[in-house]
């Protein structure tokens, strides 16, 4: 069956409303054949009658009962439809639709977004949380605007602007064996057990290729969804937490965690703000861009502070 048309439900909306050709015409700025000829169409469209005729008014139907409240529902996601392109296209407003790494969602995007919105009130955000693979996909057929996440291979198209470096670190309780060591070699931790984010994560495939030259692979013994996890795993010493010193700047000013460098080589990664070179960055996008760094900027300064003091 083809669609039914917007006009003739308006017409069918209006004689619903008011029984009367005459005050549905008035209603629609239309000439009573029109609205009688949308009417018919509409019922021949249907195939049925939705009005019983009584000299000049009209009553539905139990058929027109039956569609009266499809045709209130779908014309009101029409005007819905029509006012949020409109409102779009109005200086000031808009949608920005942000992707972000599971660390970001938690721990930087919450104070972007809060000046982000006192910058453009009126527009409408939406956040995506999923593995950097993930999030350069959706990118990539159009599904989000900007992405934040580490660095990794990409489609030439993606352009990827670097905004803040960190390292993963070795988190441990203060009552690990070696909290205390001044100096930790691969031997040290050959057997301990280490704590890490999940096996699809960049930080994943980092530690495992840090790892790679040596007989004895790296083998988490828990892979865990969050770095708070992580962080109260390795507090009550289950293992190793494989994570940035700057995701833990309270336990590390409480003394609940010790980090250490790897002992192999650092594990050094890049996040930044990828986008699709095919669409022109907007204003939002841009303003986005600027807040993102001074907030990773700001972590960075509190975490050498807590660091420095520790």
């Amino acid at each position: 069956m083809e669609l039914l048309d917007i006009r003739q439900l308006r017409a069918f909306q209006e004689l619903a409303r008011h029984e009367s050709f005459t005050e549905a015409a008035s209603h629609l700025h239309l000439t009573q054949s029109a609205v009688s000829h949308s009417i018919k169409a509409l019922e021949s469209h249907l195939q049925v009658s939705l009005f019983e005729r009584m000299g000049k008014q009209v009553r539905l139907t139990a058929e027109g009962d039956a569609l009266l409240p499809h045709a209130d529902a779908i014309v009101q996601r029409m005007e819905k439809a029509l006012n949020d392109v409109i409102t779009v296209n109005k200086p000031g407003h808009g949608r920005l639709r942000i992707g972000a790494s599971v660390t970001i969602s938690q721990y930087v995007l919450p104070p972007i977004l809060r000046e982000l919105r006192e910058c453009f009130p009126n527009y409408e955000y939406a956040v995506s949380t999923e593995n950097n693979k993930n999030l350069v996909g959706m990118l990539e057929k159009g599904q989000l605007d900007i992405v934040v996440a580490l660095e990794s291979a990409v489609p030439p198209r993606l352009c990827f602007d670097p905004v803040f470096s960190d390292q993963i670190e070795m988190a441990l309780s203060p009552v690990h064996p070696l909290a205390g060591a001044d100096r930790i070699t691969y031997e040290d931790i050959v057997d301990e057990d280490f704590i890490i984010f999940d096996r699809e994560s960049e930080t994943y495939r980092l530690i495992d290729d840090i790892f790679a030259d040596r007989k004895d692979r790296f083998q988490p013994s828990l892979q865990v969804g969050s770095m708070a996890a992580i962080k109260e795993m390795a507090k009550i010493g289950l293992g190793i937490g494989l994570l940035a010193p700057w995701v833990a700047r309270e336990e590390i000013k409480a003394g609940t965690l010790i980090f250490k460098p790897l002992p192999l080589r650092e594990a050094n990664r890049t996040w930044g703000i990828y986008s699709d070179s095919r669409h022109g960055k907007v204003l939002v996008e841009n303003v986005f861009s600027g807040i993102c760094r001074s907030v990773f900027a700001n972590l960075q300064l509190q975490t050498c502070s807590v660091t420095a003091a520790a």
